[in-house]
């Protein structure tokens, strides 16, 4: 017979990542009405450690081994779109004990590294290209809110970061929760109202199960959303149909720490012209990847110099 699940007093799942070293591999698939799928793949390794302040940890990914349609970068601009990508790696977060507050501390050190990669870039390349992507690279690093805007376009993150860890109604629970979700490229992320539920029992397999199901209810529109806004405009009437897409999402997280174990989870959104954005998400701990995290540590942030691009 499988135990139960220990909550909290207050009814909540504790957030207990203390030294965890652990790789997840990651495949996402994208789909567009009239478009190819588009499959990434990856790995992500994730450490985690207390910090000085209370109820405080710091988290820092690294993301490896990316393909794109099982191919890797080839020609010279996908390429730089993969190492300018790659640039926020590894990615320092700190969060509080239940993901309530998030800070990002590694922009200097992505800086540092898009300095570097333009410095060798240029070494073997000259062109009016290469100098636009780049100045668009410096454009989004230099301006903390514009390189927060590019860090929340990962879906990784947002479903790492769930908000799992709150209180949940001790009869049923469930609770009632909000996530802002990227499904739209280049645009700030879109608002699912979620009914969340944690299983009662521990696994066979000894982790929790936590499902979520819901619906969009951001207030921006279709139009709103096709022109990139961050904030409703097209909202009066006949001007164009509210957003509608659904979310269900299965976590399960480690019995001892309540960390991410594995993820599966889908999302749509219905968009002007009878377009649908749709993807699927699916993230699993590779245990045989144990011995490669466990020779990872935490990156030394560099202090914040001027640019000569900012």
């Amino acid at each position: 017979m499988q135990k139960s699940v220990v909550f909290t007093p207050d009814h909540s799942l504790a957030l207990n990542p203390h030294s965890l070293r652990r790789v997840y591999g990651v495949t996402i698939d994208f789909e567009k009405t009239g478009e190819p799928r588009q499959t990434l793949r990856f790995e992500i390794e994730v450490l985690a450690k207390k910090v000085k302040e209370k109820n405080s940890w710091m988290f820092q990914f690294d993301r490896r081994h990316l393909y794109i349609n099982e191919e890797n970068p080839d020609t010279i601009s996908e390429k730089l779109a993969f190492e300018c990508g790659q640039i926020i790696y590894p990615l320092q977060i700190q969060v509080s004990s239940n993901w309530a507050t998030k800070v990002i501390k590694s922009r200097p050190l992505a800086i540092k590294q898009l300095n570097t990669l333009e410095n060798e870039t240029k070494l073997l390349y000259k062109s009016s290209m290469i100098d636009r992507y780049f100045s668009k690279a410096y454009d989004s690093v230099n301006h903390p809110e514009k390189y927060l805007r590019a860090v929340e376009q990962n879906l990784f993150l947002s479903f790492f970061f769930a908000p799992l860890y709150q209180q949940y109604n001790r009869l049923t629970n469930s609770a009632t929760t909000i996530m802002n979700i990227p499904i739209v490229p280049f645009c700030s992320p879109i608002e699912y109202t979620l009914e969340q539920k944690v299983s009662p029992k521990y696994t066979r397999f000894n982790t929790i199960t936590v499902t979520q199901q819901g619906k969009i209810t951001d207030s921006r529109t279709q139009k709103d959303i096709s022109h990139k806004l961050n904030e409703p405009v097209f909202t009066g009437k006949g001007q164009s149909k509210k957003l509608e897409g659904e979310l269900i999402a299965k976590y399960e997280l480690h019995k001892e720490t309540n960390v991410l174990h594995s993820l599966t989870a889908e999302a749509d959104i219905n968009l002007e012209k009878d377009k649908k954005l749709a993807f699927q998400i699916q993230a699993y701990y590779l245990v045989n990847r144990d011995k490669i995290a466990a020779q990872s540590d935490f990156i030394t942030i560099p202090k914040l110099k001027p640019s000569k691009n900012g």
